[in-house]
C-alpha cells in the first residue's frame, strides 16, 4: 500500500520528457512509480484532474529570513506556492552566515545559499554592504565552504553603481578570483552597473550567473536600438546563465519582450522575493505570479516549468534529485491549476501587461508529505 497516491493529474516532467496524463504513487517519502493507472491501494488517494503535476518548484534567487532582515519566512512563502527548493541570493556574509544556518536546518523548505562576499552581507536593509575587496574576509570564506559544502552554493556579488561607487568592476573580478579557487559559481547582481554591460558580461564564466539579467537601469543587455549587445550574445553561447530575479526593481517588460523576440530567453524564472515585494502588486507577489507573467509573455507551458524546476535543480548539481519525477527520488512535487484568469503584471518602470492565465497552487508534497492542499480539492 502506498502512502499518498496522486490521480489524474497531467504530469510535466522536462527532465524525464514527459508530458501525459498519470498518476504517481509515493511511499516512505520517495516517487514509487509515475505511470497510467495505478491501481494499487493508497493511505491517502487525491484526485488532480485538471491539475498539472510538476517537480516541486524551485526559486533560484529569493532572501530568506533571518538571513536577510527583509527576508521572507521559507514555508509560510513557499509551500503554499508549490515551492519546495529555495535559493538565498547571497543575504548572508562570513559574518553572519553560521549564526543563522541553524534556522534554515530546522525548515522543511530545501534552502541552498549563495554566500555574500561582504562579510555582514544583507543583515540589515538600512545601509548597503562594504565592497571595497581589501574588506573581504577571503580565509574564513574559504574555510565556510569547506565545512558546508553541501549548503554554499557560490559567491553572490552586487555590482549596482550606488553601491560599489568608485570601486567599479573591481569587487567582481576579485570575487571571481576567489570563485576560482573555490570552484564554485558566481551570481552577480548586474541592476544598474557602474560600467558598460558588455564589460560586465565579459568577465563571467560558463557557470557564472547574470542576476537582474532583464533589468533598465543605465547600460543593459540591449543596445540603443534594442538589439542584443554581441558581448552578451557571446556569454550566453558560453554557458553564461541568464536569471530573472524579478524583484519590484529589476526587471524590465520592455527589455525582455525584445530579448525574447531574438531568442534571448532566461534559463532560470526567479523572484528575488523579500517583505518589500512578497503579496505586492502589481509586481513580484508570489513564484506564480512571476510564472504566470512569463506565459502572458509568451513562454510555452514547457518552457516555464523547466526554468523553474529542472534548470535550477541542474544548476544546484541535483537535476535528477530535486528537478525531476523519476522513481525514487524525493517526492518533492508541486500540484498547480492554470486558471482562466485576467492580470495585471507590473514591472520596474511602472508598465502594466495583461495576461488571462494565472497558475495557482492546490497541492505542495515535500519529501512525500502533505505540507500544503487547496481547501478546492
Amino acid at each position: 500500500m502506498y502512502d499518498l497516491l496522486l490521480k489524474n493529474g497531467r504530469v510535466i516532467d522536462p527532465y524525464n520528457n514527459l508530458d501525459k496524463i498519470a498518476d504517481i504513487a509515493i511511499s516512505n517519502g520517495l516517487i514509487e512509480k509515475v505511470q497510467e493507472h495505478i491501481d494499487e491501494k493508497a493511505l491517502h488517494v487525491i484526485d488532480v484532474s485538471g491539475c498539472h503535476v510538476t517537480p516541486g518548484l524551485i526559486d533560484f534567487h529569493t532572501h530568506i529570513y533571518p538571513l536577510a532582515e527583509i527576508g521572507v519566512l521559507g514555508e509560510a512563502t513557499y509551500f503554499p506556492s508549490g515551492v519546495t527548493t529555495a535559493v538565498d541570493a547571497g543575504s548572508s556574509g562570513a559574518g553572519t552566515f553560521e549564526g543563522h544556518r541553524g534556522a534554515l536546518n530546522s525548515t522543511k523548505l530545501t534552502v541552498k545559499s549563495f554566500l555574500n562576499i561582504s562579510s555582514g552581507g544583507l543583515a540589515t536593509g538600512s545601509y548597503l554592504e562594504n565592497l571595497n575587496p581589501k574588506q573581504f574576509n577571503r580565509d574564513k570564506i574559504k574555510k565556510l565552504f569547506r565545512k558546508y559544502s553541501h549548503e554554499l552554493i557560490g559567491l553572490k556579488v552586487r555590482q549596482g553603481a550606488e553601491i560599489v561607487g568608485e570601486l567599479g568592476l573591481e569587487p567582481l573580478r576579485e570575487t571571481i578570483k576567489l570563485a576560482e579557487e573555490l570552484g564554485v559559481r558566481v551570481m552577480v547582481h548586474c541592476s544598474n552597473p557602474p560600467s558598460a554591460m558588455a564589460e560586465l558580461v565579459d568577465l563571467l564564466r560558463p557557470g557564472d550567473i547574470l542576476s537582474h539579467a532583464y533589468q533598465s537601469k543605465a547600460s543593459t543587455i540591449l543596445d540603443q536600438e534594442g538589439i542584443i549587445i554581441p558581448e552578451v550574445r557571446n556569454a550566453k553561447e558560453r554557458g553564461v546563465i541568464f536569471d530573472v530575479a524579478h524583484a519590484n526593481v529589476h526587471f524590465s517588460h520592455q527589455v525582455a519582450s525584445k530579448a525574447f523576440e531574438q531568442g534571448l530567453l532566461p534559463d532560470t524564472i526567479s523572484t528575488d522575493l523579500t517583505v518589500r515585494s512578497l503579496y505586492k502588486r502589481p509586481a513580484v507577489m508570489t513564484m506564480l505570479h512571476v510564472m504566470s507573467k512569463f506565459i502572458a509573455m509568451g513562454l510555452t507551458l514547457d518552457q516555464v516549468i523547466r526554468a523553474t524546476t529542472q534548470r535550477p535543480a541542474a544548476l544546484l548539481g541535483l537535476e535528477q534529485e530535486l528537478g525531476s519525477l523519476s522513481a525514487g527520488t524525493a517526492a518533492d512535487i508541486a500540484v498547480l491549476r492554470l486558471l482562466d484568469s485576467e492580470t495585471e503584471f507590473g514591472d520596474c518602470d511602472g508598465d502594466i501587461i495583461y495576461g488571462s492565465q494565472q497558475f495557482r497552487a492546490m497541492i505542495t508534497v515535500k519529501e512525500g508529505e502533505l505540507v500544503f492542499r487547496d481547501v478546492e480539492i
